[in-house]
Parts: structure tokens; sequence; C-alpha cells
């Protein structure tokens, strides 16, 4: 059959689309934005922010723990050296040694954690399909993450703990995290087609 034939029959072919454009328009077809959510770009911008906070930090920790000397925690050390050295002042005085344990922490926050909060924080903007189980395995790593530095503090009755309040003012952020990504992940799920 020619293509005159074709088109004087009214015989009509489907023709490829692209897969992001289809998405596109059925969200469009069932009233859906295109613009995620206010509560979902809060939720990204803290992904962020923790990325940013947590990254730097405790990939310096790590390079405390494997040379002190050069990567010290003190005052006039450097940029990172202050910063803990004003944390360990003003929360927690632990970290001006190596600790087998803070150090295990440091190394997952630096290298697995930070990433997964930064990538997060796309997937959320996006409204991507693969947001979701990346935000629960993220979501499920500092839950247990940070249950476990405050159960640990707690039974050790706060020894290392300076001021309390710039101690468990940090870990709120910490702890909101998770139940709200956990929360968004399950309970807004059909969000995330793209």
């Amino acid at each position: 059959m020619e293509a005159k034939d074709v088109q004087a029959s009214g015989a009509s072919f489907p023709t490829p689309t692209d897969p992001a454009s289809v998405a596109i328009a059925r969200r469009a077809s069932r009233g859906g934005s295109l613009r995620p959510p206010g509560s979902i770009i809060v939720l990204a911008i803290l992904s962020f922010v923790l990325a940013i906070i947590t990254g730097p930090q405790q990939f310096y920790y790590v390079l405390f723990a494997i040379n002190p000397h050069v990567f010290g925690i003190g005052p006039h050390t450097n940029f990172f050296g202050q910063i803990w050295y004003d944390y360990v002042l003003n929360g927690d005085n632990s970290y001006i040694r190596f600790d087998s344990g803070l150090f295990t922490g440091a190394v997952e926050d630096a290298f697995m954690l930070a990433p997964c909060y930064f990538v997060c924080g796309i997937g959320l903007l996006r409204r991507s399909r693969w947001v979701v189980p990346l935000g629960l395995f993220t979501a499920g790593m500092i839950w247990y993450a940070i249950i476990y530095f405050i159960v640990g503090d707690l039974s050790s009755g706060l020894q290392s703990v300076t001021d309390p309040i710039n101690f468990w003012a940090p870990l709120t952020l910490y702890v909101a995290y998770p139940v709200w990504m956990t929360l968004t992940m399950i309970l807004r799920r059909k969000l995330f087609t793209r």
C-alpha cells in the first residue's frame, strides 16, 4: 500500500512520542501542576541545607581522624577546624579527639548521606519517580544514625555535652527530616511521576 492509499483510507498510525512529554500531558490532563507544591520545595531546600551542613564538616572530621596535626580542630587552625572548635565549645566536646564511633559516623555522613541529601533535593524538585526509594533509603539511614547518636549520648549521661541548647537544637533538623521525608514519600507518592 502506498502512502497515497494510506492517506485516502484515513488510517492513522501512532507516532513515537517523548516519554517526558507524555507524562507532562497526563499530569496536565489530570489538572496537576508542573511546579512542585510548596511543602515539597521546602523539603528539597532542607535536603540541600543538610547536604551543605553535613558533607564538608564530616569530611573534615575524617581528615582530622587520619591526620590531626595537619587537619586540626582548634582556634586559629583553618575554617573547618574553627567550625568544629566552636561546636566543641558550644555543643559536644567529644569531637576534639579521635573516636572510632564518631569516625564511622563521619565516613557515613560525608560519603553517603550528604550525597543522598543533595540528590534527594534534585529528585524532589523534579518530582522524579526514583526519589521515592532514594528518599525512603535516606530517611531510614539518617533515622538510624541520629537515634544511635542520641541514645549513645543519653546513655553516657551527656558527659561530653558542654551546652545542652547548642547540642540539641541542630539535632531537631536531623530528627524532623527523616519523619517528613518518609511521610512525603508514602502519603504523597503520586506526586512523583516523572
